[in-house]
């Protein structure tokens, strides 16, 4: 298991130092938590350390995040005073369940006997294939699933969260088994709006990768069988199309471990891509995935591949039925199903 703080290193020395008290006074369940800072002290550097504190360490699930104050005594001593959803002893309880489902997790995805991709492949599939998007986690009216929701409680303790809740599940997974995970937050843009969001970036092999496993649930749907893998290990490039980032985050440039480039399906020049076709087509393959890139991507190539997998077909005699085709045309990712 790793420490993996990338926003405290991100401060300065001042806030460093106050992050490093609030979070041992969470953590002891503290009511007034004294800071190292006498004086002024603004309420941007206080949401700054806020913010680093909590997506440096998911396990501070407990912590009312719009709820904490600072106070100053007349000598000008500075406190925070914190609020919590829950007391030490069921903050103990929960913690206990974690711990106890990461390892067991860690145990039957069997984690520790793979390199960093494959951990983080597993990690990504056993979300998608078993937790839900809470579509009514922000219901205010039902407070403590708002709660769950946005923390690792959605994910190990209920199957059902929103992004912020996937997204630090994601990092207390992958650093249990030594990844290093950062979780990023922003807006996400989806028909022209932009909405608040929570993603991850990764550490594979020396490079950092944006990944969203919950737009990778939200297209999986209810076919949990078939797992997607549009926003794998993408380069900020692919990313800034529909994400932006509130804060500065790692630069993400490599392709090398995108989930489509591992399995040798991406592709620039048409006629790989149809020599990769052919190859699916002789094992009988249902399902046709690829993504294209470049000049290849254009808005018809699925059409193009699907015509020729259904005339390839029947020119061996076999019959296709119906063909369902989709595409995530911004990121050149295109499927073909044989129904």
């Amino acid at each position: 298991m790793i420490v993996d703080r990338y926003y405290y290193h991100q401060l300065n020395k001042q806030e460093q130092a106050i992050y490093k008290a609030f979070y041992k006074g969470v953590m002891s369940h503290q009511e007034i938590i004294p800071i190292p800072v006498h004086g002024e002290f603004s309420q941007e550097s206080f949401e700054r350390i806020f913010m680093a504190m909590t997506r440096d360490n998911p396990l501070i699930y407990f912590l009312n995040q719009s709820a904490c104050s600072t106070a100053s005594d007349m000598f000008g001593r500075l406190a925070i005073c914190p609020q919590y959803f829950f007391t030490k002893e069921k903050v103990k309880e929960y913690n206990r369940k974690i711990e106890k489902m990461v390892n067991e997790l860690a145990g039957k995805l069997q984690l520790l006997e793979c390199n960093d991709y494959e951990k983080e492949l597993r990690v990504h599939d056993w979300i998608c294939r078993n937790i839900e998007y809470d579509y009514e986690g922000s219901d205010k009216n039902k407070l403590s699933r708002v709660i769950a929701s946005h923390n690792i409680l959605g994910v190990f303790a209920h199957h059902k969260a929103q992004c912020e809740g996937i997204a630090k599940a994601v990092k207390v997974l992958l650093n249990a088994v030594d990844v290093k995970c950062i979780v990023a937050t922003g807006d996400s843009i989806k028909s022209g709006q932009c909405v608040p969001h929570a993603w991850n970036i990764v550490d594979i092999d020396g490079e950092p990768y944006q990944l969203d496993v919950t737009w990778d649930i939200s297209t999986t749907g209810q076919n949990k069988q078939f797992v997607v893998y549009d926003y794998f290990n993408l380069t900020d490039e692919l990313m800034n199309q529909d994400h932006k980032a509130d804060s500065r985050l790692p630069i993400c440039r490599s392709k090398k471990a995108n989930y489509y480039v591992q399995r040798g399906c991406s592709f620039q020049m048409r006629h790989r891509l149809m020599a990769y076709i052919d190859r699916l087509i002789a094992k009988n393959e249902k399902i046709y995935e690829f993504r294209a890139e470049g000049r290849l991507n254009k808005s018809d190539i699925e059409k193009e591949v699907a015509d020729y997998i259904v005339q390839k077909l029947q020119a061996d005699g076999k019959s296709c039925g119906r063909v369902r085709t989709s595409s995530n045309r911004g990121l050149g990712i295109h499927r073909i199903e044989l129904l």
